[in-house]
């Protein structure tokens, strides 16, 4: 179906499998019995059910037709008709079957389809970040219930050839690599059919799953792997070497692939898992609860032990959504140049001998270190420029005559710099040079009538040699420069990798709080960091809605997930600590985290109008998510889970405390603003409005409206960079922050 993009108008952010609880009531009546019996099949005539049961019979709220209604205006016709087909996929778990659903998905696709257009058209540019939160809360859905239908269907046979095809492209390109590096070798290709290249390649393209095929692909692991057995020592080393291991690995690779068997049927604990699964993921997304977390993460564990294809399906789509990155940094060039660059003046002597003349004078050379951010898509690479100018006066005497010149000679030197996030590696330099050399005077040891003639003859004579002096001139710049450059250069990278590990890599693991995954990559105006903190048993992001970089500017984005699952690491849960105990904990926390003290300002003493009582003074933190942030609609959301002991006073029973915060930036000011305090009983806990008051006013108290400097001071090699946060924004999970 061909669908026209309408005009934009407002619209909401959307929230990953987000539904009300008594949604999820209502879908859990119909699915308990169901899968208890473990006889779907069986029950319906065989039939095919699909997503019910799994997903809810009613759409959620935030699919609602007055959330798409928001999308006025020139979209009006198209938001109704949005809504109706969201309906109808959710009408039809309760009245089709799987094929019936699919139909219903791929309307949904359309609409998908129509919102990324308009996301991709520069004349919706305005409108970027509603099309893309929106695109974002129907296309999650939309993928999800994609992959929960294939991984119910998926044919385990269909999953064995899938993987043994791919494994075989692996032992293709393996054996590509090997012949290349055969080849460069005198005699190298006969080690083919030693090796049973040739042959495993002959039969794999004619068919991967064939039993020849396997028997090739084990007869050559034999003989790679019977290297050991040489009495050659050098034909021990030379099959040792790289391009026979990366061979070999892709035979290993392609054998796992042929012993693999996939697991028993279970199709109603399948079921049973992918509604635990979904479930969950929505909970968490609505509560940030560790336990939420915890059952998603099983879920999808049981899922990979009972699904045909080892949850592969559903494995890409919560890598998307719910296993991402959690934190990243985005930097301009200029950025960096400004952080990392470097600019000297050198004052020097000049001596020297240059076509026969015994050159002296005196010269300065000024240098500008900058950065040139290079394409990669797994490091950040870049050249590492330096710039000079350098500027001579010197005299060439001989037996002739004394010539007086100036130089005024520039160059470029390149040095590449990759960087994994691990180690800084770097290549051998390059240098441009452009000399000029001017002429400001010639004095002749000639006199009298000749001196003329002489002075003539000289004039001829250098500039007829300006070209080659030049030409020594240039390869002088080279000779000084390049060795010095490169010797600096990774002499630098050589310390910047062991202190990143000292100042830098080993607080964070200390802490807990390295991330299991990154990835650093560049474009040619770009760097950019996607990190992850996450163990086992949490969850990450999705993808956030793309931000935009001023070409003078860096952005910071964080999810929600990383700030909480950091907390999880300071083990507040279950303590007992005053305040500035408290204030203690995390200062310790933090120096250990960033090797370096770091010290808290305490909280503003009470306002003596508010008497002697300054509340409840030790708090009594919940076992389990003590205490949350959500980043939502412009708004920090703290929610902290807690009781309070009172002096002379019955404890304050476990409260559950929100805070809203505001950030602002003003010029060079960031304004923070408390929003209204909400207290309310926790875990079934009581207490009634005398104690939230008690606990509201603590609250209000620690927590006043403030004012901080937006400044910010970057520690560069050799500068320390002062820059402003320019834009706070927080939406859908995330806070942006934007630094120029």
């Amino acid at each position: 179906m061909n669908e026209q993009q309408p005009q934009v108008g407002a619209t909401t952010r959307p929230k990953f499998w987000r539904r009300r609880n008594w949604v999820r009531g209502l879908a859990a009546l119909g699915v308990v019995a169901s899968v208890a019996t473990g006889t779907w099949a069986v029950e319906e005539g065989k039939l095919n059910l699909g997503l019910r049961g799994i997903f809810p019979s009613a759409a959620p709220a935030e699919l609602a037709a007055d959330e798409f209604a928001k999308l006025n205006g020139n979209w009006a016709d198209w938001s109704k008709g949005t809504a109706e087909a969201v309906a109808d996929f959710y009408a039809k778990l309760e009245s089709a079957d799987a094929a019936g659903q699919r139909t219903a998905l791929k309307s949904l696709q359309a609409k998908v389809d129509v919102m990324q257009r308009a996301i991709d058209d520069p004349r919706y540019r305005s409108l970027l970040e509603p099309l893309t939160l929106m695109h974002a809360r129907l296309s999650q859905r939309v993928d999800f219930a994609e992959a929960a239908l294939d991984t119910l269907e998926t044919d385990p046979q269909k999953v064995r050839a899938n993987k043994l095809s791919a494994q075989a492209r692996g032992v293709t390109a393996a054996i590509a690599e090997l012949q290349v590096y055969l080849n460069s070798i005198p005699n190298g290709k006969l080690w083919l059919p030693y090796v049973k290249a040739d042959s495993v390649l002959k039969s794999l393209t004619a068919n991967a799953a064939s039993e020849a095929s396997i028997t090739l692909v084990r007869e050559a692991k034999d003989r790679i792997a019977g290297r050991a057995g040489l009495s050659d020592a050098t034909q021990k080393e030379f099959l040792g070497r790289p391009a026979f291991l990366n061979y070999e690995a892709s035979l290993d690779q392609y054998l796992t692939a042929v012993a693999w068997q996939p697991p028993a049927p279970n199709e109603p604990e399948l079921r049973a898992q992918l509604k635990a699964l979904l479930d969950s993921a929505d909970s968490y997304a609505v509560t940030r609860a560790t336990e939420d977390a915890v059952k998603a993460r099983a879920a999808f564990a049981a899922i990979s032990k009972v699904a045909a294809d080892g949850g592969d399906l559903l494995s890409a789509v919560l890598q998307k959504y719910v296993f991402n990155y959690n934190v990243r940094i985005i930097a301009s060039e200029e950025f960096l140049n400004r952080l990392l660059s470097d600019a000297r003046t050198e004052n020097g002597r000049v001596v020297d001998n240059v076509l026969g003349a015994a050159v002296s004078g005196n010269q300065t050379t000024s240098t500008k270190v900058g950065v040139d951010l290079l394409p990669s898509s797994r490091t950040a690479r870049f050249d590492l420029l330096l710039n000079g100018h350098i500027v001579s006066n010197t005299v060439g005497v001989t037996s002739e005559a004394s010539v007086y010149t100036q130089g005024n000679h520039t160059f470029v030197a390149r040095k590449e710099v990759n960087f994994d996030g691990l180690k800084f590696v770097t290549s051998p330099g390059t240098i441009s040079v452009t000399p000029h050399n001017t002429t400001t005077g010639i004095n002749v040891n000639v006199g009298g009538l000749f001196s003329g003639i002489a002075q003539n003859i000289a004039n001829q004579e250098v500039e007829a040699r300006r070209g080659a002096a030049e030409a020594i001139a240039a390869q002088r710049v080279r000779e000084n420069v390049l060795p010095k450059f490169n010797a600096e250069v990774d002499k630098s990278f050589s310390e910047a990798g062991g202190k990143l590990e000292a100042d830098v890599f080993s607080g964070l693991k200390a802490t807990g709080l390295y991330p299991d995954a990154f990835v650093y990559s560049t474009t040619d105006s770009l760097l950019k960091l996607n990190s992850r903190l996450m163990s086992p048993t949490e969850l990450g992001a999705g993808l956030p809605v793309s931000p935009s970089v001023a070409d003078r500017g860096a952005v910071l984005l964080m999810h929600e997930t990383a700030v909480n699952n950091a907390i999880d690491r300071m083990e507040l849960g279950g303590q007992t600590l005053t305040e500035p105990q408290l204030r203690e904990k995390l200062e310790q926390f933090f120096s250990k985290a960033l090797n370096k003290p770091v010290k808290l300002e305490a909280p503003p003493k009470p306002d003596a109008a508010d008497g002697d009582d300054a509340g409840p003074s030790t708090i009594v933190f919940a076992a389990a998510d003590p205490m949350r942030v959500q980043f939502e609609n412009g708004e920090l959301i703290l929610v902290m889970r807690a009781g309070f002991k009172q002096e002379g006073k019955d404890d304050v029973p476990t409260r559950e405390i929100t805070v809203p915060i505001t950030f602002e930036v003003k010029g060079n000011k960031i304004l923070v603003t408390r929003g209204n305090v909400v207290v309310s009983a926790a875990d079934g806990e009581g207490g009634g409005i005398a104690i939230n008051g008690v606990v509201r006013k603590k609250i209000q108290s620690a927590l006043p409206d403030r004012e901080v400097d937006s400044k910010v001071e970057l520690k560069g090699p050799k500068n320390t960079v002062v820059s402003n946060v320019s834009a706070i924004k927080l939406t859908d999970g995330w806070i942006h922050i934007s630094v120029k």
